[in-house]
Formats: C-alpha cells, sequence, structure tokens
C-alpha cells in the first residue's frame, strides 16, 4: 500500500509569522552617568564611614604567648594602637611601634571585629651565653647570644639560661649601642652550633664553653669529659669523626680533629 506524501506538489508550504520582541528603551547616557556617580558615591560614603566610626575603634590588644619580652614594655608600645581605626592599622604599624623592643622578631596581626586586635609574637632564640670581656660585667645581667649577631641582656625575671658559654669574642656596641657580634665571627660561630646539633653532640656530652681561639674554636665539654678542637672549617665532619671514635677515647684529654682523618689526643691546656 502506498500513502501520498502531504501537501501537494508544486503548491508552496504556508509561511508562518514569528512574532518579534519589542525593543527595549535604551536609558539616555546622562542618567547611566548619573547612576554611575550614584553608586560610586555610595561605596565612597560606606568606605569613609567605615574607617571614621568609632564602632571601629580599637580598645582592646590582645597578644599570644612570649617568654623574654618584658611585659610592661610591651604593653606600652602596645598602648599607642589603641582608639585608632581597627582598619587603619596594619602590620607595618605594629612592627614599627613594637620596634624598640629587641627580643621581638616577628609577628601575626589580625582582627576581631569589631574593636580587638590579635599580635601574634614570634620572639629571637637565645644561643649562647655571652662571657663578659673583663671584671665589670660579671656582676651584670647574663648576656646572650642572638641568630642575628646582637648579644642582649637575658631577662632578669628569668632564671638563668644554662646554655654553653661563648668565651673570647668581642662584641662591641654598633652605631645603635647594641652590641653585636662581627659578620664573620657569627657566621663561624653559627656553623659550630649547627654542626653541634647535626652530629648530636650535646645529647652525648653536654657542652660547656665554646672558645674562640687564633686557631679557631674549642668545645669544652661538661663533667671534665675532655677538650675537642674543631679549628676553622669543616666542623660537622670533624664532631662526626669524634662521635664515632669517642667509647674508645680516654675522658679529660683535648682531643685535635683538625688533621684529616687524624684524632690527636694530649693533655688539655689551661684556657
Amino acid at each position: 500500500m502506498t500513502f501520498a506524501a502531504a501537501g501537494r506538489q508544486g503548491t508552496r508550504a504556508p509561511e508562518f509569522a514569528v512574532r518579534r520582541r519589542p525593543r527595549r528603551r535604551r536609558r539616555p547616557p546622562l542618567l547611566k552617568a548619573a547612576l554611575a556617580v550614584g553608586a560610586v558615591a555610595l561605596v565612597a560614603t560606606a568606605v569613609g564611614w567605615i574607617l571614621t566610626a568609632d564602632l571601629f575603634a580599637v580598645i582592646r590588644v590582645e597578644t599570644g604567648p612570649y617568654r623574654f619580652t618584658d611585659e610592661t614594655e610591651l604593653e606600652t608600645a602596645l598602648a599607642d594602637l589603641l582608639h585608632r581605626n581597627i582598619w587603619r592599622v596594619d602590620r607595618d604599624d605594629v612592627a614599627r611601634a613594637l620596634a624598640p623592643l629587641p627580643w621581638i622578631r616577628d609577628l601575626q596581626l589580625s582582627r576581631r571585629l569589631p574593636r580587638t586586635l590579635t599580635v601574634e609574637i614570634q620572639e629571637w632564640r637565645p644561643l649562647l651565653e655571652v662571657a663578659p670581656r673583663d671584671a665589670a660585667g660579671a656582676d651584670r645581667d647574663p648576656l646572650v647570644l642572638v641568630e642575628d649577631g646582637r648579644v642582649l641582656a637575658f631577662p632578669a625575671q628569668l632564671p638563668a639560661p644554662g646554655l654553653p658559654v661563648l668565651v673570647g669574642m668581642a662584641a662591641p656596641p654598633d652605631s645603635t649601642g647594641v652590641r653585636r657580634l662581627g659578620a664573620d665571627q657569627l657566621a663561624a660561630t653559627l656553623a659550630v652550633l649547627s654542626a653541634i646539633e647535626k652530629t648530636g653532640l650535646e645529647a652525648a656530652a653536654p657542652v660547656d664553653f665554646l672558645i674562640a681561639r687564633p686557631e679557631g674554636f674549642a668545645i669544652v665539654l661538661q663533667g671534665g669529659r675532655g677538650r675537642l678542637v674543631v679549628g676553622r672549617t669543616d666542623f660537622t665532619d670533624r664532631l662526626q669523626r669524634y662521635m664515632i671514635a669517642r667509647d674508645h677515647l680516654e675522658e679529660g684529654l683535648e682531643v685535635d680533629l683538625r688533621f684529616g682523618e687524624r684524632i690527636t689526643v694530649r693533655q688539655p691546656q689551661p684556657r
């Protein structure tokens, strides 16, 4: 059975009318400009209010834990931030306020709306006690070396630091009056301390003194266990050699580690 196709050959298909969407009326350019200016003015007004409103005036500054910084000095420095707009105080402002406090190394600032600032403090770590160069310094608070080379008075309110004592290095005041090791002295001292840590020497034989001499460094061990002469370079390799051989060495001797794979022992000379 055959079905005929709908429509007839030669007959035009009916046309369908399409309804056009109405054209939107465009706002005049002046109206557009006025709306934009109004929006900007509204935002500017809101921002101006936020930056000046008493609602956002700082009434409290909180700090995280700290140990070496003087509490009174810290509170006095942070008081300069009070009553300022919380949005106008940034990290640089806080850093400038705390710059005179010698133990503060770094900080982080956060806000708790509407009126509280929180300052998290990172302090310098004391590395060594520094022996005074003259007898007059013996009665002062202990001096300690921190990682940037400054020699600071250890806080009197804290127990004695119990650190190894650096002997034989001068730390003259710089242009600001702060005692400081020279760059070369600091680099060498930090290298020795790094070697002590890497080799685990302190765990096996705690250190009493780190002595700087013209020929290099000597490490005096606690309890009369001996003195290690490590010279000026290759501190880690030399201390590692001692750690390997120490069980076979008699205590109380001076152990010279400066000469290649050789270990020389002798009776210690007076400091």
